[in-house]
């Protein structure tokens, strides 16, 4: 992506960690947010989703995630987490320096994934950091290598929404409006109205950027919505069907199977698929 038309470079986020020991956490909802609030840092920085689900901004990557997902996002990383205003989600996240570290830092990649051990250990940490006991300075040290040895194992690609190429910042408006308004009815109009182009030009651009559609882009967002509410939580299959915007629970079924060559059901089951 040309620097000229990179809009997701971001705002450096400087933390002032504490002088006895450079890690900190906190816990923070995830709201509406912007392309404006993307942000890198030049410290580390873990996050586990406690509650609600939504979409990480990763560069030029989105990829999905729900509770129990845990971010990955090494120093320099443009990044910024997304929910619908309507449901929040709620974060855990742990930032250190690297230097407090064993285990090098420099091959692990950004990331979403599902670890249940890393879960456990991002709570450890957070434990640990809270209650500065004996130690605790050498317990965090070592949780957090553990944690870096398996965020290195878990190097392979997340389930990205889509990665964009050169142009992003034409299209962007109606992107931001589709990640917070999928559930609803959106009409091809009214996006080329917002990117300040006419249908047919808009249509063009939009398929250049991403490679599809704007009515297929939808499509495939509610669905991979979907299948990661399918996966990290136990709803109903129709309530997730109604929640990221279909009207009949019969569409749902046909057009995830069509995209996933399965049905919701199995897909919620099927035990070589890892989110």
């Amino acid at each position: 992506m040309n620097t000229k038309d990179n809009i997701l470079l971001g705002r450096l986020n400087v933390i002032d960690f504490p002088e006895d020991f450079p890690a900190v956490h906190y816990t923070c909802e995830k709201k509406y947010k912007t392309v404006e609030d993307m942000q890198f840092h030049n410290h580390f920085e873990f996050g586990l989703c406690l509650e609600g689900q939504g979409i990480f901004f990763m560069g030029n990557k989105m990829i999905p995630f729900a509770q129990g997902n845990v971010s990955i996002i090494p120093p320099g990383t443009p990044h910024f987490a997304q929910s619908l205003d309507t449901h929040p989600s709620l974060w855990l996240f742990l930032a250190f320096d690297p230097k407090i570290t064993t285990f090098p830092t420099e091959d692990i990649v950004p990331n979403i994934v599902y670890d249940k051990a890393m879960e456990q250990l991002l709570h450890l940490v957070a434990d640990e950091l809270s209650s500065r006991t004996d130690g605790y300075s050498f317990a965090t040290s070592a949780l957090l290598d553990v944690l870096l040895i398996r965020a290195r194992r878990l190097n392979a690609d997340a389930p990205t929404f889509f990665t964009y190429s050169d142009g992003l910042s034409s299209v962007y408006p109606a992107i931001e409006y589709i990640t917070q308004h999928y559930p609803e009815n959106i009409e091809v109009e009214t996006l080329a109205s917002l990117c300040s182009m006419s249908l047919t030009h808009f249509r063009r651009r939009f398929v250049t950027v991403t490679g599809m559609t704007p009515l297929r882009y939808l499509l495939v967002m509610r669905l991979r919505m979907a299948s990661v509410l399918l996966r990290r939580t136990d709803r109903k299959i129709s309530d997730i069907a109604f929640d990221v915007g279909y009207n009949t629970l019969s569409s749902f079924n046909r057009h995830f199977k069509e995209n996933y060559k399965m049905s919701p059901k199995d897909y919620r089951t099927a035990e070589e698929i890892k989110f």
